[in-house]
């Protein structure tokens, strides 16, 4: 097996006196996809923002390629240019085009030449199909045009590490799969990604590994296989059952 290079111990994240994650252990390897499920509220998104160091944590202790991620740690910049994350809300600026807005963080943050790039964000706009909308605004673009323009964005720093947090939520159904199919052409390619979503047929043929969350603690964890046709508890279990009832009394299919 490849190398971990993410190394989460023991973590402990309050919100006042709320417990959201709880002595939570994960360990993600190179190459690695992992998807996490869970209902809403178990610790899924914040789990994502402990790791890129958005939000503090009030113990233990989180590790990329060895080095400590830390909201008040001295190379928190630097951590932050090993890992790319994209929202459910984009977080595009409104006042820079498609281009720019990749852009951004690669010259400005990063100190790469312009030129440069600009040469491989217009490849990467091309692979996922946004190469004629590089000088359009956000506000010309639909919501699954903006999602792609962020995973661009992501990719254009050269992240050791991918994170999405549920990035179809906001999608309508017929944005859906255009975004899913840019995520699993990723995975062929190798990216190390950590995965929140409720589209359980795209986490079944994403994920090298499913980790299912409850109440801020992995409650199991296993193969795509092993998870969705043999869960191991009864919460697991209800879990998927719900997600059983809406896909055979709802009459979309992305796939």
């Amino acid at each position: 097996m490849s190398e971990a290079i993410l190394e989460i111990s023991h973590l402990h994240k309050t919100f006042d006196i709320n417990t959201i994650i709880e002595d939570l252990d994960l360990s993600v390897h190179e190459g690695e996809v992992i998807v996490i499920l869970g209902p809403s509220g178990c610790g899924k998104s914040t789990l994502l923002r402990c790791i890129n160091a958005l939000e503090s944590i009030q113990g233990g202790q989180i590790k990329l390629r060895g080095e400590t991620v830390s909201k008040d740690g001295k190379n928190l910049r630097g951590i932050r240019q090993k890992i790319g994350m994209v929202f459910q809300n984009y977080e595009l600026f409104p006042h820079m085009t498609v281009l720019d807005n990749i852009m951004l963080a690669p010259v400005k943050a990063q100190g790469r030449k312009k030129d440069e790039v600009r040469e491989e964000a217009l490849v990467l706009l091309k692979r996922v199909g946004l190469e004629a909308k590089a000088e359009s605004y956000p506000r010309q673009l639909s919501g699954g045009q903006k999602q792609r323009t962020a995973i661009v964005r992501a990719l254009c720093t050269h992240p050791d590490i991918l994170l999405f947090d549920e990035v179809t939520a906001a999608l309508d159904p017929e944005m859906v799969r255009e975004v899913l199919e840019v995520i699993l052409d990723l995975a062929n390619q190798g990216k190390t990604m950590l995965v929140v979503t409720h589209e359980m047929q795209f986490a079944r043929a994403v994920a090298d590994r499913v980790i299912f969350l409850d109440e801020g603690k992995i409650i199991e964890e296993g193969t795509p296989d092993e998870f969705f046709d043999s869960p191991k508890t009864d919460r697991a279990k209800r879990f998927l059952n719900t997600f059983t009832f809406e896909r055979k009394s709802s009459p979309v299919n992305i796939y």
